[in-house]
């Protein structure tokens, strides 16, 4: 089903009708009473769904990008070949495990006419033949490294493609940062590692699908070590770009050894009290910024301070302002406080790591920083010249997040800022082995029904789709700063595998199908 045909219509955030709700509700019941509630079943269900959107997420390059590039004649032929050369064999490799895995669900649950049942409940068997065949097609994963740094470089040069690339991540389609779509292949071995560790783990060794899912595990392993540190390059390469697209004020971030450590929301003394910033831990230096009232929603760099011979000291008493630790470094000395003691820990703890780290290593970045950046952080007026950042500014950006008016809005770096919270490379990556999808029921703190939804969870984020067949999200819900929790009595809710989500006044419930998806 294409749903873009239906336009853009003001079905944004989580305000989608209830209506509907109680049927879902009662079909969910019979479901759940007539198919087999074995734990394997929900694991392989589980490969089902998350290969469903991962298939969608493909499509966003080998489809909608590709369509946006021809159309624009945008791409010079080579970078062309390079690009979807190495994506197309593992797009049509998914499409038929895809159209597999549907086969074997299907007989599972009894959907189709086949003879005997016991043959199919199990996932084993297809997972090994599948790893075999995808074994074959590392090679075009190892060139994505390439791949990526290769179309870095073209969006630099040609202004056509840059221009294609940021107007097709303003597209719905693209509800992600559009490289951290070439990771996903990678990122999907990883899961599939998981996922078989998991059924391992589930069935006793004497149980006839343990051994095919073994191997197939040996598989996947064999490949993810091959592929593991190709994939922490790529997902350092991509952040760096992602920041280098929304950070206004430094042309080459993406510089040789350094690496993203942790972005975030501090807040930084002044002499007009404290203000809101970002700030960006790499491996060589801390970038601060404020957010730019212009239309794009970049951040503006307010300075850089090297790490080298930087020393970072906890300073409560000294200001008498909670959380609050003092950066003395070789070009100023800077005060900013975070809005926890916990938020506090984790900034000290990776300056003091990164501060040790960049001690270890030489000072050739110290040269070519110096040249990338408007170098304005030396000024001592910089602590008076604070951008006129006025309260309607401040919040008319705030409300922006919850109407997803401007899609670049739902990066990290901009829930951070409004959630006052921090992220950490290593939260990266461990969102990464925790991506799910699936079917939920959904209710809001104040409304009676349930409303059956498509949801994936990636990047810190909830996208709800009305069908796991549509082509972009209708509303997403940035989870950074939201607790998860069980429903308490006064919540009124009487179902089981039921999950609460509050940040603040917000309040979410989400139900699952089965004890499993539940605790996944």
């Amino acid at each position: 089903m294409n749903t873009a045909a239906q336009g853009s219509s003001p079905l944004l955030s989580p305000v989608l009708s209830d209506v509907g709700g109680a049927r879902a509700e009662e079909e969910e019941e019979a479901r759940r009473k007539r198919y087999p509630a074995d734990k394997a079943y929900f694991i392989a269900k589980e490969i089902l769904a998350t290969e469903r959107t991962y298939l969608k997420d493909l499509e966003v390059l080998t489809v909608w990008f590709r369509s946006a590039v021809v159309k624009e004649n945008a791409m010079p032929e080579g970078l062309m070949t390079l690009f979807f050369s190495n994506i197309d064999p593992i797009y049509e490799f998914h499409r038929g495990f895809l159209k597999e895995l549907e086969q074997r669900l299907a007989l599972w649950e009894g959907r189709s006419n086949a003879p005997t049942k016991g043959d199919y409940q199990r996932i084993g068997d297809l997972m090994l033949r599948n790893m075999h065949m995808l074994k074959e097609l590392t090679g075009y994963l190892q060139k994505h490294d390439e791949v990526l740094t290769e179309l870095e470089k073209a969006t630099k040069y040609i202004k056509k493609l840059e221009m294609v690339y940021k107007e097709f991540e303003l597209q719905k389609v693209c509800y992600l940062p559009l490289n951290t779509f070439l990771l996903k292949p990678i990122q999907r071995l990883m899961h599939y590692k998981l996922i078989l560790g998991r059924l391992c783990k589930h069935y006793k060794i004497d149980q006839r699908d343990y051994a095919d899912c073994k191997n197939a595990l040996k598989e996947v392993t064999e490949m993810t070590s091959q592929l593991q540190n190709s994939l922490i390059r790529l997902e350092n390469f991509q952040k760096l770009t992602e920041l280098q697209h929304d950070l206004l004020g430094i042309d080459n971030l993406v510089a040789a050894g350094r690496e993203f450590i942790r972005e975030g929301c501090l807040y930084k003394l002044t002499k007009k009290g404290l203000q809101q910033r970002m700030f960006f831990l790499f491996s060589d230096m801390l970038l601060y910024t404020s957010k730019g009232v212009t239309g794009t929603n970049q951040f503006k760099i307010h300075g850089h301070l090297l790490l080298h011979r930087m020393l970072v000291e906890e300073s409560e008493n000294e200001w008498s302002v909670p959380h609050c630790f003092t950066i003395y470094s070789a070009q100023k000395t800077i005060v900013v406080a975070a809005s926890t003691r916990l938020e506090m820990g984790k900034w000290m703890e990776d300056l003091n790591m990164a501060i040790e780290m960049a001690k270890k290593s030489s000072e050739k970045s110290e040269m070519s920083l110096d040249n990338s950046m408007c170098n304005r952080s030396n000024r001592s007026s910089d602590e008076v010249s604070l951008e006129q950042e006025s309260e309607e500014d401040i919040h008319s950006s705030r409300s922006s997040l919850d109407r997803q008016s401007h899609h670049r809005a739902n990066t990290t770096m901009h829930v951070c800022w409004y959630r006052n919270t921090s992220v950490s490379m290593t939260d990266h990556s461990v969102a990464v082995e925790n991506q799910l999808s699936g079917y939920l029921l959904r209710k809001f703190k104040n409304s009676d029904g349930w409303q059956k939804l498509w949801v994936v969870f990636t990047n810190f984020c909830l996208f709800f789709y009305k069908t796991h067949q549509d082509d972009y999200p209708l509303a997403s819900l940035p989870l950074l700063g939201y607790t998860v929790g069980i429903p308490v009595e006064a919540d009124g809710i009487q179902k089981d595998y039921v999950f609460k989500l509050q940040f603040k006044s917000h309040v979410y419930f989400f139900r699952a199908e089965s004890k499993y998806t539940f605790e996944r």
